[in-house]
């Protein structure tokens, strides 16, 4: 089981919308000026919708990340849905090591989240989406705190 104190400390990450077309939609890392701790990510990501001509089941959209020259040939995960909209869940790799991703995709949104949860693996199979979900609900928290915070300082 993972540890909730490791779960607490984690990096959001926020991509801008760069591109649309009709199968996805790019996005671009919003603060470039990196410190190194979220270097591992790449500049670019595209949401891309599932065509079906796959061996993905259950998935309707793909996380791509822009690490090769050729998007065809770029890495893609698959963002199962957590039952809490407009949130999505997927590993990716840091170091070689299994690390959670939390999506937070509205799709009408110009703005997407990654929330990166290191502490996370090793984790049971059959409490991992009980632990998902919780890990949702402290984001949301996480976000209607900041967003009071930020509107009780405009009204000062």
């Amino acid at each position: 089981m993972p540890d909730s104190k490791n779960n607490q400390n984690y990096t959001t990450i926020i991509y801008q919308l760069d591109e649309v077309k009709k199968t996805f939609r790019q996005y671009r890392k919003q603060n470039t000026q990196s410190t190194g701790k979220h270097d591992f990510l790449p500049e670019l990501l595209r949401i891309e919708k599932n065509n079906g001509y796959n061996t993905y089941s259950g998935l309707n959209n793909f996380l791509r990340l822009r690490d090769a020259s050729n998007w065809s040939v770029c890495t893609k995960l698959g963002l199962k849905p957590t039952g809490i909209s407009p949130f999505y869940c997927t590993d990716v790799f840091v170091e070689n090591k299994k690390v959670l991703c939390i999506v937070c995709y509205p799709k009408e949104s110009l703005t997407i989240e990654l929330s990166i949860f290191p502490g996370f693996y090793p984790c049971e199979k059959s409490k991992c989406m009980e632990k998902v979900k919780e890990m949702v609900h402290s984001i949301i928290h996480k976000k209607e705190y900041k967003k009071l915070i930020s509107s009780n300082l405009t009204k000062m």
